[in-house]
């Protein structure tokens, strides 16, 4: 989606958590004339107030019994996590050519918010440049003087210190992929059903694309399924653009207003797969998806109240979120990406995984894309592959760190055929969830902005540890 200047018209709030600094206003974008336009309040009028009822969840083939995927907008993986300890960041000394017959180099913002950014397919594969994906700026320069020096531009945990404490305490993925060199709606279409049915623009609305989704396949099985976004008179999110799914009932009416998600989180109400989309273009939208204009420091506010409402449910002990962003959004990006076809992979964007079974600390190099996901939920209750892209894809199994109950012991194995000597965690780490909430382990949030997903544990010789040093997480490696 493409969003280059703001115009405030409305108070309006959708996201169900208060955020920091009062309500949310709201604008918008049309023809790049000023609006007339009433406050809209996100809602799908054809909807009752309540979610469905859920039926029992069914059980996978790990002991992740809940999929929850978060897709937040336009950022590349050097744009967040650049200069990240130990994860493959932005070169040194690196520096691109500008519109002007000069250079320049990746360097911090000191703000927390940029214009947007030329993102189209036709702006990324220039950018991209037959694998040297050096003309970002050069193409951000031609839409706009200027913006290149904000293309190669970087946060960092300043303004990012949430997101940063995820990646220490759970998994970062820096070879993650979006999956098509382009746009939003392609990519996010990838995600849900392995394929964008050859469209390369945003939105869907008057083409002709419809094709199968992994929802259609967990409809099939008698999974559950639900998926929050956004729409009104202005918007629809990605899965009501697809004709099938509005012409269906059964499907439709598990298409929830954003609005609803954090109740449903109150309630322990998430089904065993869902998809959280903040897609949209409203003021209120660009604030908690992260799109440019919008705020990142705001989004990760957002970001941060839905996963630490899931932490503190009873849900988490069995989950795993999957934080991660559609596309770049014109952001360099020095790895240049595979074209495993015609159409991507696209460049990189973070991903987090998220959940108790995450290899804490982690940096996970194995080379994923949208369509990891689909396949981890397609391993994880015996699903076929939607599509060659799918299959080809890999499974996620290498971000978790499993434990296998042996002799009634936990043993430090993972699923993977991993093994070590000796249990990693007790039964703070065990599952099922009944245990974490009888021993009273639940997360919390450290006065320096770190994590800790476990109140309290128990650790294995050889295992990473932490202790408390003055109200902070330090931590150390037991050698012994």
């Amino acid at each position: 989606m493409n969003v280059r200047t703001q115009s405030q018209i409305a108070a309006i709030d959708h996201s169900g958590w208060q955020l920091e600094g009062g309500r949310l206003r709201a604008f918008v974008l049309v023809a790049g004339t000023a609006l007339v336009v009433a406050a809209l309040y996100h809602v799908f009028l054809s909807h009752p107030d309540q979610s469905s009822a859920l039926p029992p969840l069914v059980p996978g083939t790990t002991p992740i019994q809940r999929v929850i995927v978060i897709m937040k907008e336009n950022h590349a993986f050097d744009n967040y996590f650049g200069t990240y300890p130990r994860a493959n960041g932005i070169p040194e000394n690196a520096s691109l050519p500008d519109g002007s017959g000069g250079r320049v180099s990746p360097h911090w913002l000191s703000m927390s918010w940029t214009p947007d950014l030329p993102h189209s397919r036709a702006d990324m594969i220039t950018s991209f440049d037959v694998g040297e994906n050096d003309l970002f700026a050069v193409v951000a320069d031609h839409a706009v003087p200027g913006l290149g020096n904000i293309s190669v531009g970087y946060y960092d945990r300043r303004q990012l210190p949430y997101y940063w404490s995820l990646a220490q305490n759970f998994t970062l993925a820096d070879r993650y992929f979006a999956s098509i060199l382009g746009p939003t709606t392609p990519n996010r279409l990838f995600s849900i059903a392995g394929q964008a049915g050859g469209l390369t623009t945003n939105p869907i609305h008057g083409l002709e694309v419809d094709f199968p989704t992994i929802f259609d396949q967990l409809d099939a099985r008698g999974i559950s399924w639900r998926y929050y976004g956004i729409a009104n008179e202005l918007e629809t999110t990605t899965l009501l653009q697809l004709r099938h799914v509005v012409s269906n009932p059964a499907m439709s009416s598990k298409v929830i207003p954003l609005s609803m998600l954090a109740r449903d989180i109150r309630s322990d109400d998430l089904p065993s797969v869902t998809y959280i989309d903040p897609n949209g273009f409203l003021a209120a939208d660009l604030q908690i998806n992260e799109h440019p204009p919008g705020n990142v420091t705001t989004g990760q506010t957002w970001t941060e109240s839905v996963v630490q409402s899931i932490m503190t449910s009873s849900m988490w002990a069995s989950c795993v979120i999957i934080l991660t962003w559609d596309e770049s959004g014109g952001f360099y990006d020095h790895v240049p990406p595979p074209q495993v076809d015609q159409w991507g992979y696209g460049f990189r964007v973070p991903m987090l995984a998220i959940s108790p079974f995450s290899r804490r600390g982690s940096i996970d190099h194995t080379v994923m894309d949208h369509t990891s996901i689909l396949k981890f939920i397609a391993r994880n209750w015996n699903l076929p592959a939607l599509t060659s892209r799918e299959a080809l894809a890999s499974d996620m199994m290498s971000i978790f760190d499993f434990p296998v109950v042996i002799g009634g012991n936990l043993m430090g194995s993972s699923l993977r055929g991993e093994r070590t000597n000796a249990p990693r965690l007790q039964a703070e780490r065990a599952y099922p969830s009944d245990i974490l909430r009888r021993e009273g382990i639940g997360p919390s949030v450290g006065p320096c902005g770190d994590i800790h997903p476990e109140a309290r544990f128990t650790l294995s010789r050889g295992d990473r540890r932490e202790a408390r040093v003055d109200g902070c997480v330090r931590r150390a490696v037991d050698s012994g």
